[in-house]
């Protein structure tokens, strides 16, 4: 999933200094105390929200289990690949766009996915296609590194009519249309949810897990996680995947010492990054830990010896705390940082190209 790995990459920050000595543009050094708060646990309005959310049936207990108390469940949540060894994410909307670089980094994925490569044309030629304002009719945006995109969307928002392309029904509540030339699968979901991708089989189990009354596999992102501005679940083999070449040896610890990656952002004013980091195996990810921490010391080192200062402060803003079996990786990144850095900043500086 090309088009969101770069952030996954770097808000997951498990190769931070690797993934930054590896850059030829340096960051600007931050002139300022940050202003950010490491989202740890779900705000008291996050809760409730959540609960809002929660609008379809609970499912049929599994075979000899007690029915016990059934909670309805999120549809977003729900319509989400379940694929084990995928990454899911959830941007909320509502939340970025009111940020200082929340517009920045959906102004980004727009880009990425709009037919016109013009500078901010991405939003517009989103709407022109599909009829849908991503700023003012989505709540939350859902990627998932199966390729397939689950979209929140306001109330008679998710009407889609696109001619030339085939429609028909599957299931109850759901509608599939396909272009011409097979690349691309639109959905919507009664007028709630829209869905988005390259393969059609993937849309059409979305589909069937949000209307199927067995006994479910467990959401990629439980209900509990879905807290802070970013949210969602990293796989340890996509993120061994994005580390160069010369950092094989952590590539090769992620994969063995881990089993998941929570991922929590807040983006109210500078970044604040929590990656909660889980394995089976409490010695490897006590190891992994050290690992990291020594990596990132000597990338501290070496910034310095180098006169790189500005590199330095900003390996200055991240830690790594082991917790119980696990370890926490805190990152708090300046606004002014941000803007100097993913695939924007490339792309302007990049000759123009008639592709």
């Amino acid at each position: 999933m090309r088009r969101v790995a770069w952030l996954v990459a770097f808000v997951a920050l498990l190769g931070l200094s690797a993934f930054l000595m590896s850059r030829g543009d340096k960051p600007k050094k931050p002139e300022r105390v940050l202003k950010a708060e490491f989202p740890r646990h779900p705000r008291d309005w996050e809760e409730e929200r959540n609960r809002k959310r929660r609008t379809l049936p609970p499912a049929a207990p599994r075979p000899g289990e007690d029915e016990g108390i059934q909670r309805k469940r999120d549809p977003l949540l729900v319509a989400l690949p379940v694929e084990k060894g995928k990454s899911s994410v959830v941007f909320e909307v509502a939340a970025l766009k009111e940020s200082p670089i929340g517009q920045i980094w959906l102004d980004c994925m727009l880009e990425e996915q709009a037919e016109n490569k013009r500078r901010g044309r991405g939003r517009d030629d989103f709407k022109e296609r599909f009829g849908i304002d991503l700023l003012q009719d989505v709540e939350r945006i859902a990627m998932s590194s199966s390729k397939v995109a689950v979209l929140s969307v306001a109330q008679g928002a998710g009407r889609f009519d696109k001619s030339g392309w085939p429609k028909r029904t599957f299931g109850e509540k759901g509608a599939i249309w396909e272009d011409t030339e097979g690349r691309s699968v639109f959905a919507t979901w009664g007028d709630e949810l829209v869905l988005a991708g390259v393969d059609v089989k993937e849309i059409e189990a979305a589909i069937a897990r949000l209307e199927s009354k067995s006994p479910p596999q467990a959401p990629p992102i439980p209900d509990w996680s879905a807290y802070g501005d970013i949210y969602g679940v990293l796989s340890p083999e996509e993120l061994a995947d994005m580390l160069p070449e010369e950092q094989g040896e952590i590539a090769a610890r992620i994969r063995a010492a881990i089993d998941r990656v929570d991922l929590h952002v807040d983006t109210s004013e500078d970044v604040a990054i929590v990656a909660d980091v889980n394995g089976s195996n409490t010695d490897d990810v006590t190891d992994l830990a050290k690992s990291m921490g020594a990596a990132l010391s000597l990338a501290r080192a070496g910034a310095e010896d180098q006169g790189d200062d500005r590199l330095r402060d900003l390996l200055d803003y991240a830690t790594i705390k082991p917790r119980d079996g696990r370890f926490t990786v805190d990152v708090a990144l300046p606004l002014e940082v941000l803007k100097q850095m993913g695939p924007c900043r490339k792309r302007d500086a990049a000759p123009s190209s008639s592709q």
